[in-house]
């Protein structure tokens, strides 16, 4: 990668990091840097519910959602952009934070065996298959 792809990795990345520092920022959460990961606590996330296709599930135990914020923020960011309010693929997973102040959307989807999250209008970032198949979870 030249120096420009480089940046633009690093402007990707940074973008969604900030998505995630804003997600708990913006609404009061705490961030601890804990050796190459981050701990959070997300007391004003008051749950998170995942939508596919019309079953939503809401999930509500702290713990569920402090592990699932932390697998988001290890996610990497790709070239590829979102330039729509939905992922051009043909099913997605739907993520809404639920928090006192409001929602914050994303969305997780597999794409030719991978796998993303992708944040309308900010970047699309790959994730792990363990974090998709966490949110495909419908209890």
């Amino acid at each position: 990668i030249g120096s420009c792809g480089g940046n633009m990795i690093m402007k990707k990345k940074n973008s969604f990091l900030v998505f995630v520092y804003h997600l708990y920022t913006d609404f009061s959460c705490v961030w601890k840097k804990s050796s190459a990961h981050y701990a959070t606590q997300a007391d004003e996330i008051t749950s998170i519910d995942i939508t596919i296709e019309e079953n939503t599930v809401n999930h509500s135990d702290k713990t569920w959602i402090s592990e699932v914020i932390a697998d988001i923020s290890s996610s990497e960011p790709t070239k590829k952009e979102s330039v729509q309010d939905f992922p051009q693929v043909e099913s997605y997973i739907k993520i809404d934070f639920r928090l006192e102040t409001g929602t914050s959307t994303i969305f997780a989807y597999e794409d030719r065996g991978k796998y993303y999250l992708e944040q309308p209008y900010q970047g699309i970032y790959k994730i792990d298959r363990k974090l998709f198949e966490r949110l495909k979870e419908i209890e």
